[in-house]
């Protein structure tokens, strides 16, 4: 019983507690200003207990629409701002950029301000500024030189892999983006594997709904024993320090063998790490963290919208018809090329509508607000987390009239308000609001326009992408915007089929798979041909079968029964009979 009383207490200190951070926050209002709108919140908790676990932007672009294109609640005694207009964003985001540039803290990552290991986690401070410095000026390097041909290279092998087999169409995008941009930062593909694997953790470390104590922040305080979510941080930052360190060394071997790659780290080696810059660029060790953070940032991000492409595609098939003859009057019958960009305006916009049609990041990166402010009137405190929420800015209709609907015109057509010209050059992703706002704009967009239009010009070139049928031919469902609940958030699972559009473009896929594959690709090799010769033997067995068959004169009963059965695998790709046209 005299643990009631107990309750009672810390209950009723809580709540005095809870009235005095009232009674401050409104002495801190000046005087005509007034505090945003926004739903209600509760003592302690704020607003918490209505926001789903799964898809939560459709509920903050709920409240947008109930509270304006600005709005205020809490959450466990954290203020968050929400910004569903993108005029808003840049005046705040970047007109006033001094004092929107900080990040907030992640509870589940707490020394994210200021250790320096995530460039684009990492407070407003000197480090970050420096860093951010040398990550602009290697990929500025690399981009001068289109990427080095990688993101074509690795677009050859995923293409090849996914004409045989298209039901692991996840993990041959996750492989692609991976290799990628591993081959971009120390010239080899070699450490791909573990690059997912350390990524995902981070992306779970950093995500509400993949650590509670993002949510519940004073759960930051409890000690590793008692915290699964520290150990698991720091079992995942573990493993990325040893790839990190690891891959350094690789490249630094490979340059006294003389037969080094380009990669972001050579860059920085051979061009940036002499005693005279270091004090502009940093310390070996730091540079080793940065081109960490690009290759994560890279891996993370650019498989979300190669898969909503195959989404778009199932959807509006049109799209795709239009995709296919623009590709094939332009490129002669060949696979598109980076260099083919400005004659292929379609692909373009289909790249950047995909973008905007289901955002990677549909609740954008917070920013954090280093002092009080004031916008139209209305009291912003210091401390506050701001959101760009990207599902409401890309929905806003005076910008994107249909705004649900997948639609590559409004960057083709003058009659749309998104229109530019000239079409040689727009629409790019330079400046699109996916990409953030002020200081904090993403550095690797270069990176990402190429493997987007590689990849998503290149399934289109090669493939039919269908829904898939039933053995009693109607249509398997496809949903329409289930994705993963993590910060970056990613289609769920679907079912079709890739059908490859001609035999002339299989055999080119095979000789893309000899250009494009790796040095790690040997077992992959040999399980093609196990699986080669599988379907020989299969065929010579049907054959026999057959052949016996006749001679024994079996009735067509007993043949269908062997020959006709029709299965329902989760996805095929298989050679069409029509031309390249």
């Amino acid at each position: 019983m005299a643990v009631i009383p107990s309750v009672v207490f810390v209950a009723l200190l809580l709540y005095i507690l809870y009235l005095t951070k009232k009674r401050h926050d409104r002495a801190r209002v000046p005087p005509g200003a007034q505090s945003l709108p926004g739903p209600k919140c509760y003592p302690i908790l704020g607003r918490v207990h209505d926001i789903p676990s799964e898809a939560s932007w459709l509920k903050f672009y709920e409240w947008s629409k109930q509270y304006g294109p600005i709005y205020q609640m809490e959450m466990f005694g954290s203020v968050h701002v929400w910004i569903s207009s993108e005029q808003i964003a840049h005046d705040l985001l970047s007109r006033r950029a001094p004092i929107y540039s900080d990040r907030p803290q992640i509870p589940n990552l707490p020394d994210n301000r200021t250790k320096g290991d995530y460039l684009a986690l990492s407070g407003r401070n000197e480090t970050w500024k420096r860093q951010r410095k040398l990550c602009q000026q290697l990929m500025a390097t690399s981009a001068h030189d289109s990427l080095h041909g990688y993101p074509t290279m690795e677009r050859d092998r995923f293409l090849y892999l996914l004409s045989k087999d298209s039901s692991q169409y996840r993990e041959y995008v996750e492989q692609f983006t991976a290799r990628s941009v591993a081959r971009l930062s120390w010239g080899s593909p070699h450490s791909a594997q573990v690059l997912r694997v350390t990524t995902h953790g981070l992306l779970e470390t950093i995500s509400p709904s993949g650590a509670l104590p993002n949510v519940i922040s004073c759960l930051r305080h409890l000690p590793a024993c008692l915290s699964p979510w520290k150990r698991k941080e720091n079992a995942r930052h573990e493993l990325e320090a040893t790839m990190l360190k690891d891959n350094v060394q690789y490249v630094h071997e490979r340059i006294n063998e003389g037969n080094a790659p380009p990669s972001f780290v050579r860059t920085f080696i051979d061009g940036l790490s002499s005693s005279a810059d270091k004090a502009k660029w940093g310390e070996e060790a730091e540079a080793t963290y940065v081109v960490g953070q690009m290759a994560i940032a890279g891996a993370l991000t650019i498989g979300s919208p190669i898969q909503s492409f195959l989404l778009a595609m199932l959807h509006y098939p049109d799209w795709q018809e239009k995709l296919h003859k623009e590709i094939d009057e332009v490129c002669e019958g060949a696979c598109p090329q980076w260099a083919d960009r400005s004659k292929l305006p379609m692909l373009r916009a289909v790249v950047k509508e995909v973008i905007r049609w289901r955002p990677p990041v549909p609740t954008g990166i917070p920013h954090a607000l280093e002092q009080d402010d004031v916008y139209n009137g209305y009291f912003i405190p210091a401390g506050a987390t701001i959101h760009a929420l990207e599902w409401a800015i890309t929905r806003d209709e005076t910008t994107y009239p249909d705004a649900e609907t997948f639609n590559p015109a409004r960057w083709l057509k003058p009659e749309y308000p998104t229109y530019k010209e000239p079409l040689t050059l727009h629409p790019n992703l330079n400046g699109f609001s996916q990409f953030g706002f002020g200081r904090r704009t993403c550095q690797g967009v270069p990176i990402v326009e190429q493997d987007l239009f590689l990849a998503m010009g290149g399934m289109a070139w090669a493939f039919h992408i269908t829904k898939k049928r039933r053995a009693d031919g109607t249509e398997v469902p496809v949903h329409w915007n289930d994705f993963t609940p993590l910060l970056i958030a990613k289609p769920a699972p679907f079912k079709f089929d890739a059908i490859v559009r001609s035999e002339e473009k299989e055999f080119l896929l095979a000789q893309m798979w000899e250009s494009g594959k790796g040095e790690d690709d040997e077992d992959e090799e040999q399980q093609q041909l196990r699986q080669t010769i599988w379907k020989d033997m299969e065929k010579r067995d049907k054959g026999a079968l057959a052949a016996h068959e006749h001679d024994d004169d079996v009735s067509s009963d007993r043949g269908s029964e062997t020959s006709g059965v029709t299965t329902d695998t989760d996805s095929t790709a298989s050679t069409g009979s029509e031309g390249d046209a």
